[in-house]
């Protein structure tokens, strides 16, 4: 099972390595951001599928956001600390929905 996992795992992370830095391999800081993101993201995930349908949850719109809106900060981080892997430019609008994969992927 633990293969299994890290092999889905490095897959994932080679993937979001590829979209903004052009290359699927990453210094080993860049890579446990990444990691600590993708696992951010499997709780958030759990949580909300599994919560209760109260009134003031998220819906479907905001909940797929979160994700956009961590991995552009977790990319800033990274650039921090990796300046070799910039994080593509902020967007100037604050709260697009359709628009919010464009500044993690540096395309519209």
């Amino acid at each position: 099972m633990l293969a299994i996992r890290d092999a889905v795992r490095g897959e994932r992370v080679a993937t979001l390595a590829e979209a903004p830095h052009g290359h699927r391999t990453l210094p080993p800081v860049a890579r446990l951001a990444l990691v600590g993101w993708l696992s951010a993201g499997e709780g958030t995930t759990l949580e909300w599928a599994g919560g209760p349908s109260a009134p003031g949850r998220p819906g479907r719109d905001v909940f797929g956001c979160l994700p956009v809106r961590r991995l552009r900060s977790t990319l800033a981080v990274i650039e921090e600390f990796v300046p070799e892997c910039p994080a593509p430019p902020a967007p100037e609008e604050r709260f697009g929905h359709v628009s919010d994969l464009a500044p993690v992927t540096g395309r519209p």
